[in-house]
């Protein structure tokens, strides 16, 4: 299928990045030529010169589907021409007319001159699958297509006799097979093993020194990149606007450094084989750096905003979060994607989302949120380094935000709330932006009403730090959850969940949420209002307890 091009593309960024010579192929079907993934895929490989081949098995058949009707060329390969590559087809039956065109597409590609598309056309000898009627093909073409097997045309059109060959071959096979058969299944004890590389992430987190300097949470992120690449030439940054940069030329004057000015002068100092600005394409870049990050880089995206993640779920959901998983194991995937998340900044409803619930319910990902300028170092430090994808998570509101910044590099862990404030009457759990409203009405409830209020920085929200915030709501007795997203289905309810599970018999009220109004961000001013958390709604939610 088409999720699987843009790997290729990222494992050939790699190679292109480390110069090791090596070159990524990605096989897939005819229908997988018609997804979005492959055009973003082939045009991202061509801007960039990178040394992948293109293999579109065209048998005619996507599924059930005929290529006459879902495909509007002849020959798959004229695509290529949009993307300014070299287009083959080939008769994929014949051996050595696919070991021709391979040969050239790599020699070509190990020679510095990019990307080929070849088409190999063959024919569908078996169903799409185990048990398939095929009830969409006449009987005389399936018959029919079982005399164009490539094996025996090799065998015919060369003279060489496969016999013994195929023989070895057969033994190999079914001695997989026994071996398999034979094997043991796993133990079910172990269905959550491999979600995640966990040993404290092969490295320690190391903490800041007290510090009287003072830098701005974009200030904060920009340093945590820096240091991060400079540390290890293994880490790129990659994304749209980030650089200003054309394609690998020099700067443009007046570059944007990303949306938010983050990445501004990354570009000059590291230079644009590990800064490189993209095109539009979120799905090929996205996917693109899931592949690079499994054949050995760690690369760092730029998304934008949250609210454009739905352009790449696939290659976030189907792919990073679950390739290690999916292979026992066996693979890394040092991923860390950067997204501005929140309303606020009267940006509308589609530049606005938090989606926090939404990312932290997916298996194998973890998900980072932090709240001030010195939190954001150390956790965008710790997630370049850690070894499973990560979604990074930077609040507009906060951007512009000044708090205590410590100079240097330091990691914070994964997984682990900050009591920022101790109280003995409530606990405010808070995420991201909710964690400075949060403070702002533990001072009011203390000032007004003589409430203490204990209020708990989640930072990560997946992993959860489940034990500070049962320790903390099992002392107070009350819970508040601050979650600037919808509350159905929220990281609030499913907070609340946890709680009534742990904590039910602590509980001296009903655990209670402050949470957006249940509808899309909406762009008016005196509605966004409204509709986001606020600290009166704070006050109130903790008076009525």
């Amino acid at each position: 299928m088409g999720g699987g091009i843009s790997l290729a593309v990222g494992a050939a960024l790699a190679s292109a990045t480390l110069g090791d010579g090596r070159v990524a192929v990605s096989f897939f079907g005819d229908g997988a030529a018609n997804q979005g993934i492959f055009h973003e895929s082939l045009n991202l490989a061509a801007i960039w010169g990178l040394p992948v081949i293109f293999v579109c098995e065209n048998n005619g058949w996507a599924e059930s589907t005929p290529v006459s009707y879902s495909t509007s060329v002849e020959d798959i390969s004229q695509r290529a021409l949009s993307y300014g590559m070299p287009g083959v087809t080939v008769d994929g039956s014949d051996y050595l007319a696919v070991h021709q065109a391979a040969a050239t597409a790599v020699e070509r590609a190990r020679q510095g001159g990019g990307p080929t598309l070849i088409e190999a056309k063959v024919v569908r000898m078996r169903g799409h699958y185990v048990g398939d009627p095929e009830q969409y093909r006449s009987r005389e073409e399936r018959r029919s297509a079982r005399g164009e097997d490539p094996v025996t045309r090799f065998q015919e059109a060369s003279g060489v006799d496969l016999t013994a060959f195929t023989a070895e071959t057969s033994m190999e096979l079914d001695k997989a097979v026994e071996m398999a058969r034979a094997a043991a299944w796993p133990d079910p004890l172990e269905v959550g093993r491999y979600v995640v590389d966990e040993p404290a992430a092969k490295h320690s987190a190391t903490m800041p020194a007290p510090t009287e300097r003072a830098g701005t949470f974009r200030q904060a992120v920009h340093e945590a990149l820096a240091e991060a690449m400079r540390a290890n030439t293994s880490v790129i940054v990659m994304g749209e606007d980030i650089s200003g940069g054309s394609g690998l030329g020099p700067p443009l004057e007046g570059a944007m450094g990303g949306t938010f000015g983050v990445t501004k002068g990354l570009l000059e100092e590291f230079g644009p084989e590990r800064v490189r600005d993209t095109p539009i394409s979120e799905a090929g870049f996205t996917g693109a750096a899931v592949g690079a990050a499994v054949a050995g880089l760690r690369p760092v995206v730029d998304l934008m905003w949250s609210s454009f993640t739905p352009y790449c779920f696939d290659q976030i959901f189907n792919q990073a979060a679950k390739m290690r998983y999916m292979f026992g194991g066996q693979t890394d995937v040092p991923l860390v994607l950067r997204m501005a998340a929140g309303a606020g900044l009267r940006a509308g409803g589609q530049h606005s989302d938090t989606l926090y619930s939404i990312f932290a319910s997916i298996p194998g990902i973890k998900v980072v949120a932090p709240s001030n300028p010195s939190d954001a170092k150390g956790l965008l430090l710790s997630a370049v380094a850690d070894n499973n994808p990560v979604v990074f998570l930077e609040h507009m509101s906060l951007y512009r935000t000044s708090g205590p910044l410590p100079e240097g590099s330091y990691e914070l862990p994964l997984g682990s709330a900050s009591v920022v404030r101790e109280g003995s009457d409530v606990s405010l759990i808070a995420v991201s932006a909710g964690v400075p409203m949060a403070l702002e009405a533990a001072d009011r409830l203390s000032d007004e009403f003589e409430t203490s209020a204990e209020v708990i920085d989640l930072r990560t929200l997946s992993p959860l730090d489940v034990e500070t915030i049962n320790a903390s709501v099992a002392r107070t007795g009350r819970a508040l959850v601050i979650d600037e997203s919808p509350p159905r289905c929220s990281l609030a309810s499913e907070i609340a969940a946890l709680l009534a599970e742990s904590c039910f018999g602590r509980l001296r009220a009903p655990i209670a949420r402050v949470c957006s109004a249940d509808t899309p961000v909406p762009f008016s001013p005196p509605l966004e209002d409204a509709f986001l958390p606020s600290v009166e709604r704070i006050v109130h939610a903790v008076r009525r307890m």
